[in-house]
């Protein structure tokens, strides 16, 4: 047996525990007042500060374990201190090495329990391990400490929520300890149970931005931060590389099909182009799209400002761009609507959906990659995770 599974075994036995007492005690912090005339919604935080001896035990039980993955997760990591020394602490030394590569303090675990009632959301959305690295520095660790020292006089601290959260603190660290690399469709990705195994916790589903950035070709250098999730979402590198390769393809296609058209040479659109460069300068958030320009610059052609307004409304709403399914399917002006003030900021328009329209027939083959056959893979978090070009 893998010493990750070992691990992970002790866990689901810890959390049977908690799901054998939630059939004996309700977990909530919320209860239903029938005030005669109505039923009302109350704060009741009691039921989750309910304490007991077997509680407290069990809160002991699940910082034990802490105390032992922390430690081996520690080695792992590069930890300096050998095993066996006395002076190795689990929170100052492990669990500060753990947050300094993994960044656990950021984690989320939630609590997604479907017989649990949490409404409160810093009771069902938690960072177990925010703070754990100081000495003390967590209410489980605190009660720990107290119940496992004085267990006559701190058995009040043996509470279902410091059981809850660290139970939490346990599951994330096995999540790490267990390394699991995971694998998906990018069409699939929101179907992934992200709890892992867990009939009490999941984790939050990481950020997609490593995704969009590699579709968007954007530099994507150095390590991927996975934000508020152990795992990271990326392309698998082989992926990555085939979508760099179609992106640089369409580019080229692109220029070519750019070169060939007769407006390329005309100085009009020549001028146009110079204009929208300038404005993009000006302005970061305007970007040259030059099949976008050449769209406007054809619809333009074809619409001369110098028309009477009822030749020009004639022609426009009897042209390709206003009648084509890009521009119908959002939000433009209807032929009764059109003025002589916003006839031309409509022609534009239809123009720069037309030019949409044409630049996403480029990019065909590298989403065909992206998004049919693209594999996404999650991976752990541990500071080291990149693409690979």
């Amino acid at each position: 047996m893998k010493k990750s599974e070992i691990f992970w075994q002790t866990y689901l036995n810890l959390e049977r525990e908690l799901l054998e007492l939630s059939r004996y005690v309700y977990i909530t912090d919320h209860k239903l007042v029938n005030n005669g005339s109505e039923l009302k919604e109350e704060n009741c935080p009691s039921q989750i500060e309910t304490f007991s001896p077997h509680i407290a035990d069990l809160l002991i039980r699940a910082c034990i374990e802490i105390e032992a993955i922390s430690k081996e997760l520690y080695f792992e990591l590069g930890g300096t201190k050998k095993r066996g020394d006395t002076s190795l602490l689990f929170d100052e030394d492990c669990l500060k090495l753990i947050d300094i590569k993994c960044k656990t303090s950021k984690k989320v675990v939630i609590v997604s329990c479907s017989s649990f009632a949490l409404t409160n959301e810093q009771n069902y959305v938690l960072k177990p391990l925010r703070e754990a690295h100081k000495r003390q520095g967590t209410d489980w660790e605190r009660a720990y400490q107290a119940v496992k020292h004085d267990r006559y006089t701190s058995v009040s601290m043996g509470t279902i929520k410091n059981f809850i959260h660290a139970l939490a603190a346990l599951y994330l660290l096995n999540i790490y300890f267990r390394n699991d690399r995971l694998y998906t469709r990018y069409l699939d990705m929101n179907k992934m149970d992200m709890s892992m195994g867990s009939k009490v916790f999941s984790l939050k589903r990481p950020t997609q931005q490593h995704i969009i950035d590699a579709v968007n070709c954007k530099e994507i250098a150095g390590n991927l931060d996975s934000q508020d999730s152990p795992y990271v979402m990326k392309y698998r590198d082989d992926i990555y590389q085939q979508i760099i390769k179609a992106e640089k393809q369409s580019r080229e296609n692109r220029l070519k099909y750019l070169e060939s058209q007769p407006e390329y040479r005309e100085v009009a659109f020549i001028e146009q182009l110079r204009q929208a460069a300038e404005r993009a300068k000006k302005n970061p958030k305007q970007r040259l799209i030059p099949l976008w320009e050449l769209a406007v610059y054809r619809i333009n052609k074809k619409i001369p400002r110098d028309l009477p307004f009822e030749e020009r409304k004639k022609l426009f709403v009897n042209s390709s761009e206003f009648n084509s399914q890009i521009h119908q399917s959002n939000l433009h002006k209807t032929e009764s609507e059109l003025t002589e003030e916003n006839i031309q900021s409509e022609i534009n328009s239809a123009g720069i959906r037309a030019g949409m329209a044409l630049d996403g027939q480029f990019d065909r083959e590298k989403e065909q990659k992206a998004f049919v056959e693209g594999f996404c893979e999650l991976v752990i978090d541990k500071g080291d995770v990149h693409y690979r070009e």
